[in-house]
């Protein structure tokens, strides 16, 4: 009888024995595959961060082919009727995407603001140009102060929301304006001087 209670107690003692051995491999492989689920998550957010960054480049560059371009044409500090400042501007899209909407701001020493045409007393900082396309040709006036010292430095800023997207862009643009040469006091009798006139946007 102690001999068979001796072999059951050994008997016992293997199966715990293995039991433990299969428990702490068991313990092995779900530290392995909690490892390997580790790093599968972390090479699926770099993808995800890749495709982020693939799709944000490309928005970058199909922003930057739509960006609207602007140049602007403009004239000499001239007087109106009532004898003031103003300069006319031409502000002329020259390529970029159709937008639906082009706000201007003006700033600068001596700067009064946009005038709503060419003879109005007031002037306001900021204006809403409406939409615009290639092409387009915004006409405004730039109040200047009375007493200032040329050249004058008129800087825009050109704030566009494009028509088809809603993106914006936002773009500054600097003129300077002088004033119109004073008219020569002589004129020859052959030749009948040309006299400037203001620059009419």
């Amino acid at each position: 009888m102690a001999i068979a209670g001796s072999a059951v107690s050994l008997g016992a003692a293997g199966a715990a024995t293995w039991q433990a051995v299969v428990a702490k491999g068991q313990a092995q492989t779900a530290v392995d595959s909690a490892a390997s689920a580790r790093r599968q998550a972390d090479a699926a957010e770099q993808q995800v961060l890749l495709m982020q960054r693939q799709i944000e480049g490309e928005e970058r560059d199909r922003l930057d082919a739509d960006r609207p371009v602007f140049v602007a044409e403009h004239g000499e500090i001239g007087e109106d009727d009532y004898g003031q400042r103003r300069v006319g501007v031409r502000l002329i899209q020259d390529g970029g995407t159709a937008l639906s909407s082009v706000r201007v701001t003006v700033s600068g020493t001596y700067v009064e603001g946009i005038r709503t045409d060419a003879d109005s007393s007031g002037a306001v900082s900021s204006m809403d140009l409406g939409s615009s396309a290639d092409g387009t040709v915004h006409r405004l006036w730039v109040g200047v102060e009375h007493e200032y010292v040329s050249p004058v430095t008129i800087t825009f800023r050109i704030d566009s929301t494009a028509r088809d997207t809603d993106a914006t862009w936002t773009r500054d643009l600097a003129l300077n304006a002088s004033p119109l040469p004073d008219p020569s006091p002589y004129r020859s009798r052959v030749t009948r001087e040309v006299v400037r006139r203001p620059f009419a946007p």
